[in-house]
């Protein structure tokens, strides 16, 4: 904004009021001053501090290579994985747990930071990209091996014994890069001591949007991301739009960023559960640790229950700290990419103000203060106005008090904050239709934002206007702002009308949607179906996908996960109608490769669709809950990439113990089916 559109409100607001005028901006100036009282009042604040992701450095460019033009399209990085020692603030005790545990580091004996191992975060760092990169990941094992029979299991789906998670590999979730070889294949296995690099070619025509990566080694996946081996991917946009063709939201939101020059990276919100607890406690979250106790996660029965990680006691961390203070300004446009990493349970995000920040920011350093916190967070609700879900621009920004996050969601907001004080980031669970998974009383903060007046936009705040009006005028302004050497004139008048006409975003959406015939001739033709499902089959319980309709009444053996089956055959080119369904429980479903439009979801019983479901039906994800008594449609075209890959639950724990299918796109045949051929000759 201008300062001098600043000063002409400013001039307006003295002309008209001056009193009040002036008593508003008194007031501010002492809301600012007690704000920096209060939080002097939090102990250690500066380690409270919310810090964005470290950001992955490059590898060098070898000696023995020359330099080239085109060295910043391939970009390679390294990861270690090894055991890491640090610390977890812990709010029941109001002190920092001593914790080691399995972890993304940079180095070999290095913290991300740089500093010794024990300075560790378990938080992998943010890895920026861009379309048409070559981008290039060498895992490092450093875990420990461990004898094979140490380690032997009676099937491929049954839990592991204690500690036996150390063999690896790499899942880059929502890119849209091919699933064989060393690009984005999970179905290999990178053992301890093996360094294994993958690669992946990021098409030109890939969509600017917030992704993420982590193990996704079948039998280990949920105590890995459990220990925080999870990373933000950006991938950054700078294609502007044209008459004919979309561009990328970011060339709109780019002057929102970050002041401290953090770019994109400096806009992730990497949600976090951690359930570690101390041996001392015979890993079982009755008490807290002993003194210099260390907290791990080595036994499965850890992530095993379906309420492990309330039963766990911790609390979600952001951006690797528990409940971090954020320092925010009024009156300004910010963008948050939410990263649910959660190995298991729901956060339903919600922001709201604190009609007393003083005693909000003395009760942070409060052992056991979780009831005290959460009745001051009694104020107004900030508004998330959605932009992207999953990565994908919407063709319209979705307003929404509460954002309903399943493990493996991505959400891209915009909010601002209309007054000076304290505000509340907290998962809310007392709503009736959460999962299963959830006990209604537990309502967690997850951290608190100290807003000060932005000076340089407090005058031009007009009373009453709603979150709704300033988000229009600042992405007007913004729209405008843009070079007309790369924006034409018409193209601007475009945007400025859709933004009018409901917030639309429709020169910025990646995908094309599908046309109401192409909907009714899918639905003509085969459908492909997953229902999940937990059950008794030859007297065990089975996690299991059916890949049939959700009424047929008996599970089956064959729908429990073996990696040697291929449980869809898809013909590369078409595009296709699935049905998705869950006859025990709610499960969030994730299929890697291709995302998938939301085309209908309705109850089975004829009822009302639960509330999380709104504003959903045709927007472009990855990863959808699928809640029992709800049946969706889904539609999906299988584009550029053939290969094996999977689909599965994101909660990872039922992954692991085989809700999971294996997926295979194959060539057409040239007779309206699929080549299942061999070598070609």
């Amino acid at each position: 904004m201008s300062s001098r559109f600043a000063r002409r409100h400013a001039l307006l607001c003295l002309a008209a009021m001056p009193f009040a005028c002036s008593a508003a901006f008194a007031a501010e100036t002492n809301v600012n001053l007690n704000l920096d009282l209060n939080l002097k009042a939090v102990p250690n604040v500066e380690l409270r501090l919310l810090q964005e992701p470290p950001t992955l450095k490059a590898r060098a460019r070898p000696a023995s290579r020359a330099a080239s033009r085109r060295d910043e399209f391939e970009k390679s990085y390294d990861l270690y994985i090894r055991y890491a020692n640090g610390s977890i603030y812990n709010p029941t005790t109001a002190k920092h747990d001593k914790v080691r545990l399995r972890s993304y580091q940079q180095t070999d004996g290095l913290a991300l930071d740089g500093r010794d191992e024990h300075a560790a975060t378990f938080m992998a760092p943010t890895v920026v990209m861009a379309p048409g990169q070559t981008v290039r990941f060498k895992l490092h094992n450093r875990l420990k091996p461990l004898p094979a029979e140490q380690c032997a299991t009676t099937d491929i789906n049954a839990a592991r014994p204690r500690g036996c998670f150390n063999d690896t590999n790499l899942h880059s979730h929502g890119l849209w890069v091919s699933p064989a070889g060393n690009s984005d294949n999970v179905l290999i296995s990178i053992k301890p001591g093996v360094d294994f690099e993958y690669e992946y070619n990021i098409p030109i025509d890939h969509p600017a949007g917030t992704f993420w990566y982590h193990p996704h080694q079948h039998g280990a996946t949920a105590m890995q991301v459990a220990s925080g081996m999870a990373g933000a991917l950006v991938v950054e946009g700078e294609r502007y739009p044209t008459a004919t063709a979309n561009g990328d939201l970011d060339v709109m939101l780019k002057q929102f960023q970050p002041d401290d020059g953090g770019g994109s990276a400096g806009e992730v919100m990497l949600l976090q559960q951690i359930p570690y607890d101390c041996p001392s406690n015979s890993l079982a979250p009755t008490r807290p640790c002993d003194k210099d106790a260390v907290g791990v996660l080595e036994d499965f029965d850890q992530v095993e229950d379906p309420n492990a990680w309330l039963k766990s006691g911790r609390y979600t961390s952001v951006n690797g700290k528990v409940q971090p203070v954020l320092k925010m300004k009024t009156q300004r446009l910010y963008r948050w990419r939410l990263i649910d990493t959660g190995f298991q349970a729901s956060v339903v995000l919600r922001i709201r103000r604190a009609n007393d920040p003083q005693k909000l920011f003395q009760a942070l350093g409060v052992a056991n203060q979780d009831k005290d916190v959460m009745a001051l967070c009694d104020g107004e609700d900030v508004t998330q106005f959605e932009v992207a879900s999953d990565g994908l621009t919407h063709d319209r920004i979705i307003p929404k008090t509460l954002n309903y996050l399943q493990p493996g969601y991505r959400s891209d907001i915009l909010f601002s904050l209309p007054k000076a004080g304290a505000y509340c980031v907290y998962a809310e669970t007392n709503v009736n239709n959460m999962t299963t998974m959830h006990d209604v009383n537990n309502t967690r903060l997850i951290g608190v934002i100290a807003a000060k007046t932005n000076a340089r936009a407090s005058a031009r705040a007009r009373a009453g206007e709603s979150p709704r009006d300033f988000l229009l005028a600042e992405l007007r302004n913004a729209v405008r702002s843009l070079p007309g050497a790369r924006l034409p004139d018409s193209v601007k008048s475009t945007i400025l009308g859709d933004l009018d006409d409901g917030l639309k975003l429709g020169k910025f959406v990646p995908h094309a949607s599908f046309s109401e015939a192409a909907k009714d001739a899918m639905r003509g033709k085969t459908k492909e179906y997953a229902t999940f499902n937990i059950a008794k089959v030859d007297g065990k319980t089975r996690f299991m996908v059916e890949g049939k309709p959700e009424d047929s009444p008996t599970p089956e053996m064959k729908y429990v996960y073996d990696p040697h089956r291929v449980d869809h055959t898809l013909v590369l080119g078409t595009e296709q109608m699935w049905e998705l369904a869950s006859k025990n429980g709610n499960h969030p479903f994730h299929i890697h490769v291709n995302p998938f439009q939301i085309i209908g979801i309705t109850r089975t019983d004829g009822g009302t669709v639960d509330a999380q479901y709104k504003d959903l039906i045709g927007t472009w994800k990855d990863t959808l809950l699928v809640m029992q008594g709800h049946k969706i449609e889904i539609a999906t075209r299988y584009q550029r990439y053939i290969g094996e890959y999977v689909l599965h639950c994101h909660i990872l724990e039922h992954e692991d113990q085989g809700m999971m299918q294996n997926v295979k796109v194959v060539l057409p045949d040239g007779k309206g089916g699929g080549d299942l051929g061999g070598h070609g000759h």
